[in-house]
Parts: C-alpha cells; sequence; structure tokens
C-alpha cells in the first residue's frame, strides 16, 4: 500500500467465496477481451492506445523515487526502509519496497500480470510483520495522487482475523493523504461495476498461472480491471478533477511490520529478485501515452528484498527472505 514516492500471459483466475451480483453503477461499461495483450478497449469501449516497454531514443530516465512527503515519515540510519506513522497500525510500520518503476508522459493508465503468491506473514514476537503484498500503482508526477490494486495477505488487519489468504486490494491517495483499504465502511469512495462478481478484499487463489491488474482512466473515473474485466471504478471528484493522467508509474512487492529495525516475512515467493526463482512481474504496459522506457529496478534494502530485470524489456523479478535467519527475527513459520 505504501508510497515511496508519498507511499502480468493472461489467465482466468479461480476465486474462493467470491461474492456475485456486484451492483451496476451509472458510468461507461468496460468492453476488454480476455486474453493475454488483449487489453484494446478502455472501459467507455473506444480503442486504447497500448505500448510496452519502447524505450523512447535519449530519453532519460527519472531519477530513484524520493523518500515519501509525509511529516511523519523518516529514515532509519543505514536501513532504506522506511518507518511511517500512519495507516491501520496506530504506532507505524516499517515498509519495505523491491520492483521498478516507470515515468510516463501524460498516460491513461497501465497493467501488470504476475502469480499471486502466499507468503506467510510472521505474527510471531514482540514486533509482529504485518502485510506481504504487490500491487501496481499508477501516480501523479508529484506522488501526491495515487491509485493502487494488487494482492496482498495481511493478517493484522481485523477485517481477516488472523487469516493469511492472498485477497484483491484496492487503495489510493489524494494529496499525498493515505485513504482505505478495499472501501472499507464505504468510505473510500470506490464504486462497483456489473456483475463480474469480482469485489476488493475477496480471496485470491495462489497458482501458476499470472493474474493481471489494470488501470485505467476513461470517462471521468479511474477504473480497476482485474484479467481484463472491469470491477469498479474511482469518480474523479475524490481529487476534484485534478487527477486525470498516470504520470509516473511503480510496481512492487511490500512488507510491512511492526519492528523498527527487521521484516522477517517473505517477499513474494522468498527468493531474491536476481534468483531466478523469484517471481516475475511481466507483461508491463501503458495506455494512451506517448513515450515509454524500459522499467528501472529499485530496493529499499537489498539486503532484504531486491529486484532485477529480466531478459525483457517489460518484466523484472522481484523478492527476498527479509531478515528471517538474522536473531533479530527470533520466531518464523
Amino acid at each position: 500500500m505504501r508510497r515511496i514516492p508519498v507511499v502480468f500471459a493472461m489467465a482466468v483466475m479461480a476465486f474462493a467465496s467470491a461474492p456475485v451480483g456486484v451492483g451496476a453503477q451509472a458510468a461507461p461499461g468496460p468492453d476488454r477481451a480476455n486474453g493475454h495483450s488483449q487489453l484494446t478497449r478502455d472501459p467507455s469501449g473506444q480503442p486504447a492506445g497500448v505500448v510496452r516497454g519502447v524505450a523512447t531514443p535519449g530519453e532519460k530516465a527519472k531519477e530513484p523515487p524520493p523518500a515519501a512527503p509525509l511529516p511523519t515519515a523518516a529514515t532509519l540510519t543505514g536501513n532504506g526502509c522506511q518507518w511511517l506513522d500512519y495507516g491501520k497500525v496506530a504506532t507505524g510500520a516499517l515498509y519495505c519496497r523491491a520492483g521498478a518503476y516507470q515515468d510516463l508522459t501524460n498516460g491513461d493508465g497501465a497493467y501488470m500480470s504476475t502469480v499471486v503468491q502466499s507468503p506467510w506473514v510472521t505474527r510471531t514476537g514482540t514486533t509482529p510483520d504485518d502485510h506481504s503484498l504487490a500491487e501496481l500503482a499508477v501516480e501523479s508526477d508529484d506522488g501526491q495522487q495515487i491509485v493502487e490494486i494488487g494482492w496482498r495477505v495481511d493478517p493484522s488487519d481485523p477485517t481477516f482475523a488472523g487469516d493469511q489468504t492472498p485477497r484483491l486490494f484496492i487503495f489510493h491517495w489524494v494529496n499525498g493523504v493515505p485513504k482505505c483499504y478495499d472501501n472499507e465502511n464505504n468510505g473510500c469512495g470506490f464504486k462497483p461495476y456489473g456483475s463480474s462478481g469480482i469485489t476488493p478484499g475477496q480471496a485470491l487463489t495462489n497458482m501458476s498461472t499470472p493474474t493481471q491488474f489494470e488501470i485505467d482512466h476513461s470517462g471521468g473515473n479511474w477504473w480497476y480491471g482485474l484479467n481484463g474485466t472491469w470491477f469498479g471504478y474511482l469518480p474523479d471528484s475524490l481529487w476534484n478533477g485534478t487527477f486525470t493522467k498516470a504520470e509516473f508509474v511503480q510496481m512492487f512487492g511490500e512488507v510491512a511490520t511492526s519492528s523498527k529495525t527487521t521484516p522477517c516475512s517473505n517477499m513474494g515467493n522468498g527468493y531474491f529478485g536476481h534468483d531466478p526463482g523469484s517471481v516475475a512481474v511481466n507483461s508491463i504496459g501503458y495506455f494512451n501515452t506517448t513515450e515509454t522506457a524500459l522499467v528501472t529496478p529499485f530496493a529499499d534494502n537489498p539486503s532484504f528484498y531486491d529486484s532485477q530485470s529480466t531478459t525483457t524489456e517489460d518484466s523484472f523479478r522481484y523478492g527476498g527472505p527479509g531478515g528471517r535467519n538474522t536473531t533479530a527475527c527470533k520466531t518464523t513459520p
């Protein structure tokens, strides 16, 4: 969920306990075909220009993401992960990420594919971990406005009562202020669309085929998609109409922990991103943008988790074991 700045061959997905009959809203309907790289239409049904991993000659890569501009943020000495005092954890949490980012010019959104994982999130000891996730984040250039989608394992969320199941999540930021997961208590402005049975917070199945996550701006809304199906949106009114273009995109894994020094849970499948056995994020694409460059890997603290480009321009690998082998992680499953 966290962004610093401010904080996937398509396959049919199996769902656990998926609700049905999501109420339709008065908004343009989605019209995209299912199938690998077939995101040819935006949610209003208009053709969408798709760009994937094409480098613009002479384009200068954006500098690595800066620290979060939240007044409570503080970088720990000798540790690239960030301690942030916000969110559902009243005392704050240490957030560690590894992934890749991309600068865009007035894009409409982005998509990625990755295999949903089931990392065990350590809840033992006096400093338990809070979540492990993978996400796609579409942002304004200053990082103050963000729309997010992905999967998360979050036993610290009271909604799931200690459950270690991977779940679909959505999140967003307005003017640098984090909102809530999954339209919690109907207070986040999310509008469900159609009768796909896709609902934020529902369980996802860990399977070998990649799942595609999508965010696209169309018809005055930021739309959320899963495997080519648009299941809901956030209206532009949440940002007073000031956030309508994607200027920066991040794709990453994240582990949050109540420990001030060491995360003990796996990110991805627990292999470092430089290991060939780690999890890939692939089929990365951008909607209706005039230019793209190769994704740029980053890692907050490579001793815990890292990322690495693959042989293709639209993918990377990420993950790691955290500090599971350190004395700080006393008891792990």
